[in-house]
């Protein structure tokens, strides 16, 4: 059993993680890092003998950890990362990773040195809709990727744990960012995993409100060697939605929320006609939870769980 503590216990770590390590039979959280003391005294509430500090610090006086899961705001990550990395814990470290290349460049020295693993969130991959897609997509069920399509729509940025109700993903110093920041990160990386390829090139257009802050909407075209991923993001939508195409030479898989559709393009290659040249077949699959319900995903997490402990054991 690898011992871990949470650095961070808002909304995220309470709703999405911290469920999921209390059915986890290789990972379970000992101790709590948060500045809040509202926040600790939350978490000592939820299972006695949790132990709780004020700072990575306090935690390293007071007992040993395997890992640290980082649920702070982004601009704070760095910090406990590179804590953590100079005390040999491994790392999982909630989106976006850290704002500055140069970090993660720092980063990725660090963890080859202490011969720890570091990994960032990617828990949408693991929402089973999503899983479903993926497997459809390598098991050929469109031929080759070309195209893959990608809206997001909130009428909101998600809330979040701060005492004096600001909301931290509006906040470009303490996110780096508005919407692509938020949920752009995950656009990003379901691309990359879909082509299974480096990207060559990236283009985009940001719309900021009229009063300043974060950017509230962002197209984004990401070019990949056999094709594009294109990204359309909003806070500014009439209803909370996610859509998502993937695009290939031999049909179309298509999630819209809680529906995957699989539609396959068969050529006939004795047709003569070009209208005859190819009949479609689509399979359509309902699934328990749309994939824009809630916020937090404690079942995805607890999907993506044992691929983490895996790096961790294995860096």
């Amino acid at each position: 059993m690898l011992n871990g503590a949470i650095v961070g216990f808002g909304e995220v770590a309470r709703n999405g993680h911290w469920p999921a390590y209390a059915t986890s039979a290789e990972a379970e959280i000992v101790a709590v890092v948060d500045r809040s003391a509202d926040r600790r005294a939350l978490a000592e509430s939820l299972r006695p003998g949790l132990r709780t500090f004020e700072t990575i610090a306090d935690l390293t006086a007071s007992m040993p950890v395997d890992f640290v899961d980082i649920c702070t705001p982004p601009a704070l990550h760095p910090q406990p990362i590179l804590e953590a990395l100079a005390r040999g814990w491994h790392v999982l470290c909630e989106k976006p990773f850290v704002l500055d290349a140069a970090v993660v460049e720092s980063v990725r020295r660090r963890a080859n040195a202490a011969g720890v693993a570091v990994v960032p969130v990617h828990n949408w991959k693991y929402a089973p809709i999503v899983q479903a897609a993926t497997a459809a997509l390598r098991d050929g069920a469109i031929g080759t990727l070309t195209r893959v399509e990608i809206e997001t729509s909130r009428i909101r940025a998600a809330p979040t744990a701060e005492a004096d109700g600001t909301n931290w993903r509006r906040d470009a110093a303490m996110a780096g960012g508005g919407i692509l920041m938020d949920h752009g990160w995950h656009s990003v990386y379901l691309a990359l995993h879909w082509f299974d390829d480096r990207a060559t090139g990236v283009r985009a257009s940001l719309h900021h409100p009229p009063a300043g802050g974060v950017e509230d909407e962002a197209s984004v075209v990401i070019e990949f060697p056999s094709g594009e991923a294109t990204v359309d993001l909003s806070w500014n939508g009439t209803e909370r939605r996610n859509t998502m195409r993937l695009i290939g030479t031999g049909g179309a898989i298509t999630i819209a929320d809680d529906t995957l559709e699989i539609r396959r393009r068969t050529p006939h290659s004795t047709q003569s006609t070009p209208s005859a040249q190819s009949t479609q077949s689509t399979m359509s699959t309902k699934f328990a939870s749309a994939l824009s319900a809630g916020s937090h995903h404690e079942d995805w997490f607890t999907a993506m769980l044992p691929q983490v402990v895996a790096c961790f054991r294995q860096p």
